[in-house]
């Protein structure tokens, strides 16, 4: 049982770092949503399949680029679902059109900033989350 315990950990370990990249994911949406007012941030929830080759493209293309993951590190809050596994808080499902990948902007108080569907190359991606994020912050 033990050796089992072990395995199913492993797997799970493994399966959690693929997606994850080097992003800093929170670990459920009221806690993003906690860390967002504390911290005065956007919440960016990424809402994903399993078998999503748009999603799993930015898992391990763009999530893994240094200049994105630090970026989102440092401006936002992030928070990730697999739409197929997970189950979406109704608060952030109401934003979800069904598309994936979905990533939305979330201001702390639970309404909807900005909605982006499917993949960007890590540049564009980075020169998106800039824009959502310098206006936002109220910045040129």
């Amino acid at each position: 049982m033990r050796k089992f315990l072990t395995l199913a950990l492993f797997v799970v370990s493994v399966f959690a770092f693929e997606w994850s990249g080097k992003v800093n994911w929170a670990m459920n949406y009221q806690l993003a949503k906690q860390l967002a007012q504390k911290e005065h941030k956007l919440i960016m929830v990424d809402i994903a399949l399993t078998n999503c080759p748009p999603c799993r493209y930015l898992a391990t293309k763009v999530y893994t680029d240094d200049k994105v993951a630090n970026y989102i590190n440092q401006n936002f809050v992030p928070v990730f679902y697999l739409a197929d596994q997970d189950q979406i808080p109704a608060e952030v499902e109401a934003y979800f059109t069904g598309s994936t990948p979905t990533i939305l902007f979330i201001k702390p108080n639970g309404e909807l900033y900005y909605r982006m569907i499917g993949a960007r190359p890590p540049q564009m991606f980075l020169k998106i989350l800039e824009e959502v994020n310098n206006k936002y912050k109220g910045k040129k």
